[in-house]
């Protein structure tokens, strides 16, 4: 993969998908030639790339004008491939394309050649055989731990369910070696920070 940079939710989201994301189909077990399962954050990925040349700053991009962008869970898809085997479709796109273009924009500005397939999407299990894949969707359906036909809701328990996904970090990722191995190089928060509050002899007085 390169590097990537990945949108990730609010940490509220993101406590709920990750507790979602360490569930295993009970008949699972580890073994030392296994790849399925590795723990990873819950993002969206924008856009991915090979090289990261020195002139890239994350902070560089312009966000200013950007509101934080909310989606929804729309549904299950089932891939083939270690990477794509389980994720979820997101929408609706236009709440993400201004952010995605604001982001490939600033690098096309830097002449970094860069990759978005199957944008967006929100993977949250690698596993790496096909029956492996179908136990796994079975007991998620079966436990009732994805619900839903147009909006869905992913729980992970009573008290931990999901149905959106608000954009509000941006990450950058070396995803250079296996998925373990994946490191944040740095963040950038989306929110913008509340302005100072006013000691009480900072307040300007009225006059009378």
């Amino acid at each position: 993969l390169g590097y990537a940079i990945w949108l990730v939710p609010s940490d509220t989201e993101t406590a709920a998908l990750s507790k979602l994301m360490e569930l295993h189909p009970k008949s699972y077990t580890q073994d030392s030639q296994s790849h399925s399962y590795p723990s990873f954050d819950p993002h969206i990925t924008l856009v991915t790339f090979d090289k990261l040349p020195s002139s890239f700053n994350l902070e560089s991009i312009s966000l200013d004008l950007l509101t934080l962008p909310v989606v929804h869970f729309d549904s299950i898809k089932r891939g083939n491939s270690y990477l794509g085997a389980f994720s979820i479709v997101i929408s609706p796109v236009s709440e993400l394309m201004p952010l995605h273009d604001t982001v490939t924009s600033h690098l096309d500005v830097l002449s970094i050649s860069w990759k978005s397939r199957s944008f967006p999407h929100m993977s949250l299990f690698y596993i790496d055989k096909p029956d492996k894949r179908d136990r796994l969707h079975a007991e998620l359906i079966n436990e009732r731990r994805i619900q839903g036909d147009e909006c869905l809701m992913l729980t992970a328990s009573l008290s931990m369910e999901v149905t959106t996904f608000t954009g509000s970090e941006i990450w950058l990722v070396d995803c250079m070696c296996s998925v373990k191995r994946w490191q944040v190089i740095v963040k950038r928060s989306l929110v913008s920070p509340a302005p100072p509050s006013l000691l009480k002899e900072e307040i300007p007085q009225k006059q009378t």
